[in-house]
Formats: C-alpha cells, structure tokens, sequence
C-alpha cells in the first residue's frame, strides 16, 4: 500500500500581475507569486513568497482574471525541480495548481474574445425571466 501523497492549498495576495507564455509546441504556461503572511511571535510576521504555475486553457483564465493584489485561494501540488551549475546542485519549487479560486467580487473583468456560447446563453435566459 502507498502512502504518497502531495496535495497542498495556500491563501494569499498576488505579488504582480501573472504573465503568460507559450511556446509553438506547448500549453500555455500562467506564473505568478502568492505572497502568504504567517505569524512568527505574538508581535512579529514574516511573508512567504510562493511561486504558482497554472498550465493550459485554465491558465488562460488565470491571466484574465487575476491582477495584482488578488486575494485568491489555490489548490494543487508541490513540485522540486535540482539542477547543477558550475559543480553546485540549487533546488527550486513550485505550485503546479490544479484549481484556484478569487476570494473578492470581480469589479470587471477584461473580454479579449466573444463569451461563450454557454454563457451566451445563461445571460440571454436571466434576461428574459
């Protein structure tokens, strides 16, 4: 029986606006830091910064819906990358999330493109009841 498990979810702030790249031959790959505050002593905080990576069509959205200063839940797993330069191993993480969820009304969200159909359709039936 196994026991692994790698789940992880954080609550924080978007420390800058998420960036979104993509390669001809890849999904598209949405990055941003969440900056997570702890309390250390009763009078004392320190911050974490946490880097997030959200990959494809959800991470499209993420671009689209965040900016920074997002208060924002996200839910996914840990993942270490090591590397070696020069002789010397570094190690890095990352959150690849899975789900994300904004903690505050959005007040407008930009439309780059033409609403789906499903959508479409939801506001065309609230308008008529």
């Amino acid at each position: 029986m196994s026991y692994n498990f790698n789940h992880t979810t954080l609550v924080g702030r978007l420390v800058r606006d998420p960036e979104l790249k993509s390669h001809k031959d890849e999904n598209p790959r949405c990055t941003f830091v969440l900056a997570i505050s702890r309390r250390i002593t009763k009078e004392s905080t320190a911050t974490d910064y946490i880097p997030i990576t959200i990959w494809g069509k959800f991470g499209e959205n993420a671009k689209r819906l965040l900016k920074k200063g997002t208060p924002v839940l996200v839910s996914g797993r840990i993942q270490i990358k090591t590397i070696q330069t020069n002789g010397e191993y570094r190690s890095f993480f990352d959150v690849i999330a899975n789900n994300f969820q904004i903690l505050e009304t959005i007040q407008s969200i930009p439309i780059d493109s033409e609403p789906d159909p499903i959508d479409q359709e939801l506001v065309s039936e609230s308008k008529v009841s």
